[in-house]
């Protein structure tokens, strides 16, 4: 399995070359697959091993493709493909799985999308894009009722977060963002199927990912707006208070990140955005772009 030939490079012409087209070797490498993730999971972690990762299920999904193979196991391989690159902030390899996955595998193979994965997908385009939201409203407008229904609970927040993001409502993007307030949209019944569980768990963490991924941004922009618009940064409790808030960091059990405003305060500072004030403590002057 470790050695077996990938369909895109070697085009049915090396020897193996076809293997991965037929379904009981695509279970089979599954299995190879998993072993290989679970392996990474347990040890630590790095940029490479994420990568090879995410090579191997690559290299599934082309047989499933080339193959035609449109069933459940072909909706797991390419659900956890996205749930891992996600993940792995791999944003080509997220493109290219949504394009075949949301809605064409779904509908050939029948199956409702969870929401995790529709949500996933509009995430992905937000922060793609960003902060242009042209490829966002093409592919909403792509997702029918069916598939996203206009009236629940996780099209007002998609919605709510986009509007805010555009609109630079920071204070509004931050109480959208936290995870109190769409976890339970991801919430699914317990499983028998372990698999199932697994993923299930896999696509809550990418979209918590995806959701820190575009506080950073809305944090970095916010910061842009805030440095062009005061002279001074004061460490009042109020303003702290503000503050956080409006740069999107952690007041609590905000987000995942856990930063903190005097650990991003500090950040700015060694960067040269920010330098103590002489003679008053607890004040800043903002370093003016040049």
């Amino acid at each position: 399995m470790e050695h077996i030939a990938s369909v895109s490079r070697s085009s049915g012409l090396e020897q193996g070359g076809d293997a991965l087209k037929d379904f009981k070797v695509q279970e089979q490498y599954r299995v190879f697959v998993g072993e290989k993730l679970h392996k990474f999971w347990i040890e630590k972690q790095t940029k490479d091993g994420q990568e090879n990762i995410l090579i191997l299920f690559r290299k599934l999904r082309e047989g499933i493709f080339a193959s035609k193979r449109s069933d459940a196991f072909a909706i797991e391989v390419y659900e956890t493909s996205l749930c891992l690159s996600s993940l792995f902030d791999s944003a080509i390899q997220t493109s290219s799985i949504l394009s075949h996955l949301l809605p064409e595998l779904y509908n050939s193979a029948s199956i409702q999308p969870p929401i995790s994965s529709v949500l996933i997908s509009l995430l992905h385009h937000l922060i793609a894009g960003y902060p242009s939201q042209k490829t966002y409203f093409e592919h909403l407008s792509c997702l029918s009722p069916n598939v996203l229904d206009r009236t629940s609970e996780a099209y007002v927040w998609i919605s709510n977060l986009a509007t805010s993001l555009r609109t630079l409502n920071h204070i509004r993007v931050e109480a959208l963002s936290r995870h109190d307030v769409y976890s339970h949209i991801l919430a699914v019944s317990k499983s028998s199927n372990e698999i199932n569980n697994a993923l299930a768990r896999l696509s809550q963490d990418a979209v918590h990912a995806l959701v820190e991924r575009l506080r950073s941004k809305a944090r970095d922009k916010a910061w842009v707006v805030l440095r062009s618009a005061y002279r001074e940064l004061s460490a009042s409790e109020e303003t702290q208070t503000w503050m956080a808030k409006y740069l999107l960091l952690s007041t609590g059990q905000t987000s995942a990140s856990g930063l903190s405003l005097e650990e991003w305060m500090d950040g700015r500072c060694r960067d040269g955005h920010l330098r103590p004030k002489e003679g008053a403590v607890g004040r800043w002057i903002v370093c003016k772009v040049r």
